[in-house]
């Protein structure tokens, strides 16, 4: 890169316009703002960027803020995906003041690490003659985020005889570490969080001085042509030929899952954010199926399982794989080697060996391998749940049902995603919506704000469906200030008046009491009221037929549809 000149009167901005240019010519377009005083030379620097008339030199670059940090970690969380999402990943940069702005970060890095997200955290602190003192708003923010960030950087503050270049430097080994580079070749990695804590020492105010000239000396870091993960060894040997084998795809699986399936013609159980629930292989209802007698033996009889993407809803999927006689791993999410200890083989990604068959192909004159496939199909079939019913399964299926090929929809990770595993359908490949879910941890907080960060990042209607207290742990989200873009999205809401998934487990032999109020925490929360608190508008339904006629509407604003159980 060209030697950028800094500001000596005040080092503080200048660096912080030396750092915003320097992401963004490397593809950082997003950045998450919370309000702060130490943060204030990045503050400066991205409201010029960011504004109707940018400074000669100054970025483009799309500015978000935010007030509530918890919330705007969960919306660069939204907006990562929703760029993934388009084929475009891509860094989105987070920026905080010192102290417990930055702890409230944590929950959205930690989804971020274990998704596979490229954030980066560009935290103010107090210069080092401040620390350890007890000055005002000033912790221990050095490796704060443990081992869920890919790198720490600790910067220290600008010196005003500093000349420009060390911005330039720090952005661009951020970047190459967010997207899971790592400096050695024999090294795999995974995009995931990066930390840069920077001391910044006063004048932390704007000066009006000029914008520094950065350009990347190489092509863009994200658009270069990488392998995500290296693997080194033999190539991947075709799977066994066996004739009851069966594929599990798990959340981010892709087609490639649907593929292996049909080559083998084994069944495919495809979680519904795996990307692959479509086919003649798919088995729609294979949740409730292998709740049943007949599913658990039918189960017992394979002789073989695959797992593509990272499968997390169902206990009795867990069930499936740690009996699994033979079991085989590829692209088990961001971190694809902590996958199941018992399995022969581990991949990072669905070689082409495991895309044809091995042996004497399965086709439809193999009757071992139709029925086996027939027999899944058909007692599938009969454990279907019913969804004409007012219930969350009804809901779930009502809602995905609305959707056209191509519609974006997040689901919250409590019990929605669980319905819509039971209930949706199983799709013409190229004809599904896309579905997704911050399955990375699987918490429930932040959804409402990665909902908004989709639709912001693909300039896309989005549609959420989540359950109350999913809703109402991120309802914050709601807030949006003035200058904000309110993108569109339509947040349906399962209100069953508290934490109904623990009804399902073990825990509901308790006394009715004792599991009320420390599991399913029943709430009298006016999730109206608070919608209209938010000016978002709000409309309850209580009948399948009221939630059908709301969905036809065009997503066209941010709503909450709440139906009320």
């Amino acid at each position: 890169m060209k030697r950028a000149s800094q500001s000596t009167a005040r080092p503080a901005i200048g660096f912080a316009r030396e750092l915003v240019a320097a992401l963004a010519a490397h593809g950082v377009e997003d950045f998450v703002l919370c309000p702060g005083s130490r943060s204030g030379p990045l503050a400066h620097a991205l409201a010029e960027a960011a504004s109707d008339a940018p400074p000669l030199g100054a970025p483009s670059v799309s500015l978000h803020v935010r007030i509530d940090e918890r919330s705007a970690g969960f919306l660069a969380v939204g907006l990562a995906r929703g760029r993934a999402l388009e084929g475009r990943p891509r860094p989105v940069a987070v920026v905080t003041t010192s102290g417990t702005a930055v702890g409230n970060l944590m929950p959205a890095v930690m989804e971020a690490h274990h998704s596979g997200l490229p954030l980066l955290l560009l935290t103010a602190d107090r210069p080092g003659e401040l620390r350890g003192i007890g000055a005002n708003q000033t912790t221990d923010q050095v490796g704060i985020f443990g081992t869920f960030v890919r790198h720490s950087f600790d910067v220290s503050a600008p010196e005003p005889e500093e000349k420009g270049g060390r911005a330039s430097r720090i952005a661009t080994r951020a970047v190459r570490f967010a997207q899971g580079e790592p400096e050695r070749d024999d090294m795999a990695a995974a995009p995931g969080p990066v930390h840069v804590n920077i001391e910044f020492r006063d004048p932390l105010d704007n000066d009006g001085g000029p914008w520094p000239d950065v350009s990347a000396a190489e092509p863009r870091l994200f658009e270069r042509t990488r392998t995500m993960f290296r693997s080194s060894g033999p190539s991947p040997k075709p799977l066994p030929a066996v004739r009851k084998g069966i594929v599990i795809a798990g959340d981010g699986a892709g087609d490639a899952a649907r593929r292996v399936a049909e080559a083998h013609g084994w069944p495919l159980l495809a979680e519904p954010t795996s990307g692959a629930r479509s086919g003649p292989n798919a088995i729609g209802a294979y949740v409730p199926l292998l709740r049943t007698q007949e599913g658990q033996e039918l189960a017992r009889q394979a002789h073989l399982v695959v797992v593509v993407g990272r499968p997390t809803l169902s206990r009795p999927i867990t069930r499936l794989v740690d009996a699994a006689p033979q079991l085989f791993v590829a692209a088990h999410g961001a971190r694809w080697r902590e996958a199941p200890r018992h399995a022969e083989r581990v991949l990072a990604r669905v070689p082409d060996e495991w895309l044809v068959p091995a042996g004497a192909p399965a086709d439809a004159e193999d009757d071992e391998a139709s029925a086996w496939l027939d027999r899944w199909r058909s007692l599938a079939a009969q454990a279907a749940p019913r969804t004409d019913r007012w219930d969350p399964h009804s809901i779930a299926a009502a809602v995905i049902g609305s959707l056209a090929p191509g519609d974006l929809m997040i689901l919250g990770s409590s019990g929605p995603i669980r319905a819509a595993d039971h209930v949706a359908p199983v799709w013409t490949p190229g004809q599904a919506p896309v579905l997704t879910a911050n399955r990375g941890l699987a918490g429930i907080d932040g959804t409402v704000s990665t909902a908004l960060g989709i639709a912001l990042a693909t300039g896309r209607p989005v549609t959420a469906l989540m359950g109350d207290l999913t809703f109402l742990h991120d309802a914050g989200g709601l807030l949006i200030g003035r200058y904000e873009q309110r993108p569109p999205v339509r947040i349906v809401v399962v209100n069953d008046g508290g934490g109904t998934i623990f009804r399902a487990l073990e825990h509901a032999a308790a006394p009715a009491e004792q599991f009320e109020r420390v599991f399913t925490t029943p709430h009298a929360s006016d999730i109206g009221a608070i919608s209209a608190g938010y000016g978002v508008m709000h409309q309850r339904v209580t009948s399948l037929a009221a939630l059908t006629a709301a969905l036809r509407e065009p997503v066209t604003a941010l709503s909450v549809i709440e139906a009320k159980l």
